[in-house]
């Protein structure tokens, strides 16, 4: 950012510091290019709150391109990302703002923001991975990727996918890249009982075939068959049979508990990497497809994206539906849509597989007592609970659900392909009573043989209201957590000052914010009020946390130091105490009332703090 690049770090602080005081200020610079599309979009968003209040007949829609970040938290306009086809399935693009009527839980909306967007061809490739260049000790999490079309994200569920499958995923990985498109960004996230990503944003298919030839299966910790070759028996046939009656209903239901815990964590896993993915990906403007390649999925979701708990064995375990409603409403804000494909491909009944050795995992006969159809039964439901679950997912997030193919190559490009042209529509909803109750989006085109997708609703969370705090801190220490990849919702740099006497021999972590997608509330002493929380974790440089340092600054804005802010940036600071050595941070700063929170990572070396050494005047120097 600007001030970083002009003055020393502590000195552009104190600068910043002086300006949330009330203080006078130099005058901006630019911004960073990623912060400064974000500052450009904020001028359209005002303007277009400005036409909202005069309601005037010639309001006419912006074409504006701000990020989901910035229109959801600041403006309370909600974003719809539209995939319109014909009945063959190719997109139509000829389509104007008049084709299209947007309604809300039944009510038409006045449509305030209308683009269409498809892929375009960038004439200077070289550009694509955009030089963020920073000055020494200073890090950021703007993105770096330059963007130019959809952005698309290819996740490996090994968590919930055996072995075999995964292989077969690999394979078709690797068809898919042979006649991958040129200039189709793509990026590789892996997820075990951890998130990670194995490849950034990137065009080059030899980058992405080189990845996925590596990669090394492994089996999930947390299924039962991890392998996919069936289950090993626990007991040898007719041992379990000669046991007593309460025996053996006492180790059903001990192998029932142990399926549902495992379950359990399942579920937990794949929420917390699905809400790092939206963190992750919220910097970044318009719609971003996640691919979501996997074999069963542990949820279940019902129209207003709450679990409902079927197709747990146990549906008691526990309530997921508020961890559902913010995974859902965290993926919707950042404008992802979600394909889920089928990693299993078209299956029959395990009944009939080569490996059924004809016994349970008890060592019954599977074609006594009626196991054969209990068993077929419940191989059926858990298939339809698990597709129903992704298509619900899709629906909701305005994707599209792959399964009962083996193609899954294709349907990797199809998915590709359906979320790269689609239509942006944002409306400010005439409803303005922020309940938190959600809110169902519907969308007509008047187009013959149209057929429409989109996400199906929003949380009417009011974007100014208060956070619950224990809910904000969970979601913060979570991102603040060196296991899961960086986050972009809130954009900042920070500058690293080394320990001296001037810091009294403290390390430094000067926080420089975008004011943009800060929520500022301006009461009734006419200042503009904000509360902005900046964190460290500390590491030790090999990743074992050693502790985390958190504070804060809330700020009294007068008019003219919240315009000066608002054209630059605003401040907060962690003093840390730390003895000289390596260390690896994770910085995050967090939107108080809303949530909205960014983290990056810094790698430093903390030296000993120089002793003060006395100026002395040289000899014949004046006055």
């Amino acid at each position: 950012m600007a001030l970083f690049r002009q003055w020393p770090v502590h000195v552009a602080f104190l600068i910043l510091f002086c300006i949330a005081l009330q203080s006078q200020s130099s005058a901006p610079s630019p911004a960073a290019p990623a912060s400064q599309k974000q500052a450009q979009s904020q001028d359209s968003q005002n303007k277009a709150s400005q036409d909202q209040e005069k309601s005037t007949a010639e309001d006419k829609p912006q074409k504006v391109y701000e990020s989901a970040t910035v229109l959801k938290t600041v403006t309370r306009l909600v974003v719809i990302d539209v995939v319109v086809t014909d009945n063959k399935g190719a997109p139509i693009s000829d389509l104007t703002e008049d084709n299209f009527t947007l309604l809300e839980d039944g009510k038409p909306q006045k449509i305030r923001v209308f683009n269409f967007q498809h892929p375009t061809r960038d004439q200077t490739p070289a550009a694509q991975q955009a030089s963020l260049k920073l000055p020494p000790n200073v890090f950021s999490n703007i993105p770096r990727y330059d963007i130019h079309n959809t952005l698309n994200v290819v996740l490996l569920d090994a968590l919930n996918t055996t072995r075999v499958n995964q292989i077969y995923v690999r394979d078709q990985m690797l068809k898919y890249l042979e006649k991958m498109p040129a200039d189709q960004p793509i990026a590789v996230y892996a997820l075990t009982t951890k998130l990670r990503i194995l490849q950034d944003f990137t065009t080059d298919p030899a980058i992405l075939k080189n990845l996925v030839k590596n990669l090394n299966s492994k089996g999930s910790p947390l299924l039962s068959d991890p392998t996919g070759n069936g289950e090993a028996p626990l007991y040898s046939p007719g041992v379990f049979e000669s046991l007593p009656q309460q025996m053996q209903q006492a180790i059903i239901g001990f192998e029932q508990e142990s399926t549902d815990a495992q379950t359990d964590i399942r579920v937990s896993y794949t929420l917390s990497a699905l809400k790092a993915i939206a963190r992750n990906l919220a910097g970044y403007p318009g719609r971003k497809n996640l691919i979501w390649l996997s074999e069963a999925f542990p949820l279940s979701i019902d129209p207003t994206m709450d679990l409902d708990g079927a197709g747990f064995s146990n549906a008691s375990t526990r309530d997921y539906g508020p961890d559902i409603a913010q995974t859902a409403d965290a993926l919707m804000n950042a404008q992802v849509a979600v394909y889920p494909v089928d990693a299993q491909g078209l299956v029959g009944s395990s009944f009939f597989s080569a490996s059924n050795n004809g016994t349970d995992k008890f060592g019954r006969s599977v074609t006594r007592g009626g196991r054969m159809a209990q068993t077929m039964s419940n191989e059926s439901t858990g298939r339809f609970a698990n597709h129903g679950t992704m298509q619900d997912l899709a629906e909701r997030t305005g994707g599209k659900a792959f399964y009962n193919r083996n193609d899954l190559d294709a349907a990797i490009g199809h998915s590709i392909d359906d979320g790269s042209t689609y239509y942006t529509l944002a409306y400010y909803p005439e409803n303005k009573s922020w309940d938190g109750k959600f809110r169902k989006i519907s969308v007509k085109v008047n187009h013959s043989g149209a057929k429409v997708r989109h996400r199906l609703g929003y949380f009417a969370s009011d974007p100014r209201g208060a956070l619950d705090p224990k809910t904000r801190d969970k979601l913060f220490s979570e991102a603040l957590d060196l296991d899961f990849p960086v986050s972009t919702g809130l954009l900042f740099e920070a500058g690293v000052v080394q320990p001296s006497t001037k810091t009294e021999n403290k390390l430094l972590i000067n926080f420089a914010v975008d004011p943009h997608a800060l929520t500022f509330d301006r009461k009734d002493d006419g200042l503009q009020h904000a509360s902005v929380g900046c964190a460290v974790h500390i590491y030790s440089e090999k990743g074992k946390h050693v502790r985390t340092e958190v504070s804060g600054i809330n700020a009294a804005l007068k008019p003219d130091t919240f315009r000066r802010v608002m054209l630059d940036r605003f401040p907060c600071q962690d003093k840390i105490e730390l003895a000289p050595g390596n260390y690896i941070l994770r910085l995050g700063v967090i939107d108080n009332a809303t949530g909205l929170l960014g983290t990056a990572n810094a790698k430093i070396t903390v030296l000993p703090s120089a002793p003060e050494t006395a100026t002395t005047k040289p000899q014949g120097s004046q006055q």
